[in-house]
């Protein structure tokens, strides 16, 4: 066959190629057999001028749900303000921080933990972060799954749920937050601009990830609360929801425990 013969085919096998780069770059990750025994782990926001969460109000109900849901496993919420009441793990157990330690640098600590307690025993577990806690999540499985210096070994994290987490930036008066931790949540922060090089960062055996946001939520715009490279069925929006009420929300409490348990939603 001639040269000009060649081309459609090679030009039909390019378009193949394409396509099945595109498939692979945006696909949903391997599906896994739906499971409810791996630990839980919880991950507060963010508190201004560190005054501290309550673990149990924050995921009281929450957890209440997903056990009455079948969840078996361990469930377990992270404390990394001195402030911070009835948590289980401090953070500061783990490496050097403060109430002004950035997002990104508690998300090297949070992935030191995850790695030394549950992925160097081969245990997988599953993360749940409220508004500046998904940040937290998000960084450990990005910075472990890029090998970056302070970050641990990429982490056994199977899915991942974000309510709230402002993935592009809080809302608009944010731009207000001159230093600390609020100055990494507004739009166009340097850390927030590193997390999204990786629009769905992957843990050691493949990460499922869904995301949660309203319409209604005056403090991250649903538009940055969802703003992952992830399948549209795995990201959530409710147009009722305050910032404080995903936890607490019967609704959302579902959706997460199908996160969570690797249904599709």
């Amino acid at each position: 066959m001639g040269a000009m013969g060649r081309r459609p085919v090679r030009a039909v096998a390019a378009v193949v190629l394409a396509v099945v780069v595109a498939a692979g770059a945006t696909a949903c990750e391997p599906p896994r057999e739906p499971a409810k025994d791996r630990p839980i782990i919880f991950i507060h926001g963010w508190s201004a001028f560190g005054n501290g969460n309550n673990c149990q109000s924050s995921f009281g109900s929450l957890k209440s749900s997903l056990r009455s849901a079948g969840f078996t496993g361990p469930m377990v919420t992270i404390q990394f303000y001195d402030s911070d009441t009835n948590c289980d793990v401090d953070l500061a157990d783990w490496g050097s921080i403060s109430n002004s330690t950035s997002w990104r640098d508690l998300s090297k600590v949070f992935s030191k933990y995850v790695y030394e307690t549950y992925t160097k025993k081969g245990i997988a577990v599953d993360v749940v972060g409220h508004s500046m806690g998904g940040l937290i999540a998000r960084g450990a499985v990005r910075g472990s799954q890029a090998k970056e210096s302070g970050f641990s070994g990429p982490l056994k994290i199977e899915d991942a749920v974000t309510l709230a987490a402002p993935h592009e930036g809080a809302a608009w008066y944010s731009n207000g937050c001159l230093w600390g931790q609020c100055a990494g949540l507004k739009p166009g922060a340097s850390d927030l601009t590193w997390l999204k090089q990786n629009g769905n960062p992957q843990g050691a055996d493949g990460t499922d990830w869904t995301v949660f946001g309203s319409t209604n939520d005056d403090v991250v715009p649903d538009s940055s609360a969802l703003a992952m490279l992830i399948p549209d069925a795995r990201r959530i929006r409710y147009t009722s929801l305050e910032h404080s009420d995903y936890m607490g929300n019967a609704t959302c409490q579902a959706r997460v425990a199908q996160a969570l348990a690797a249904v599709d939603v």
